[in-house]
């Protein structure tokens, strides 16, 4: 995991080395590289936590957790990510988010809009110079990295090296976020997202000391990469910073219900027997909905699921 704390400019030049073709280290490592959108479908969980005017804590560099919590009205966001890069990139999307329509947004950003292969207009240059002047404003280190990055570098080989390429087709990634539904969802998070007060932590969820407290945590799937034991202390941190009656979304899991027969060869946390068990004074609770895969194929029974803890005020 992440543990150097790399200064501006050697993110910069690190960034400029990778989309140059360059073996970089540091992005090498685990978790380094962004991902464009949620590979959750946010939109069948969304609505299981209360957030207007409350807090949330989220991990995620897509952006789209935060994106979809200021849609419902979250104020006040908090963005915990391993990964340097996650501030830049959420401010850009953020930019492109208040200055393009619907379908240029994803025209920009989406590797695979309208096509299975290389979207050519996906972090175009003239594109990006309608947005560049939104984001200096909205946060000058990441107009910084971003433009040095334009105009040095074309801007597909951007959007190749410095993301994940497991990246879905647009249809399922407006299906699994509540903002890209339709245009008028799109143009109402434009005016709340303005509302909303961020804030970047860079950070490993077991290290980092986070002194506020909740109304919500969300996690993604990082205990699909962790043990049982180490998803316990992770639980164990992360309930402290917890208002009462708030809740945790412990982990995303995929393809996944509460009588889904575990496999040897999958991560531990989708045993659930052994999970419930090594979280039991959590009372954990598992609730399921469309997965992602169930969009992609028009299946809705296809489900994925959410692990949560809600906190009872003592």
């Amino acid at each position: 995991m992440y543990e150097k704390n790399l200064n501006f400019e050697t993110l910069v030049m690190n960034a400029i080395n990778k989309c140059n073709g360059m073996f970089v280290e540091d992005i090498a490592k685990n978790f380094q590289l962004l991902y464009p959108f949620t590979t959750e479908n946010i939109a069948g969980y969304i609505n299981n936590f209360n957030l207007s005017d409350r807090t949330l804590l989220t991990v995620g560099s897509s952006g789209d957790q935060i994106i979809n919590g200021s849609l419902f009205d979250c104020r006040d966001i908090v963005c915990l990510d391993i990964c340097p890069y996650a501030k830049f990139y959420i401010y850009l999307k953020i930019s492109c988010l208040l200055e393009l329509s619907r379908s240029e947004f994803l025209n920009f950003l989406s590797y695979k809009y309208k096509t299975f292969r290389d979207n050519k207009s996906a972090f175009n240059n003239d594109i990006y110079k309608r947005i560049k002047l939104t984001l200096r404003l909205l946060d000058y280190e990441s107009y910084l990295i971003w433009d040095e990055l334009f105009s040095n570098i074309k801007g597909l080989n951007i959007r190749k090296e410095l993301f994940y390429f497991d990246e879905d087709k647009v249809d399922v990634i407006i299906g699994c976020n509540p903002y890209l539904q339709n245009d008028i969802l799109y143009d109402e998070v434009k005016s709340k997202i303005k509302k909303t007060k961020l804030e970047f932590i860079t950070g490993d969820v077991f290290k980092t000391k986070i002194p506020r407290q909740f109304d919500s945590i969300w996690l993604s799937n990082i205990g699909t990469y962790i043990s049982r034991h180490f998803l316990k202390i992770m639980i164990d941190n992360m309930s402290k910073n917890l208002n009462d009656n708030g809740v945790i979304l412990i982990s995303y899991l995929y393809k996944t219900v509460r009588n889904t027969p575990y496999q040897q060869d999958w991560n531990p946390i989708y045993n659930l027997e052994k999970v419930f068990e090594i979280l039991r004074e959590y009372n954990p609770q598992l609730i399921s909905f469309l997965g992602v895969d169930g969009i992609k194929f028009n299946d809705s029974t296809i489900s994925d699921s959410i692990l949560v803890y809600r906190k009872s005020k003592h």
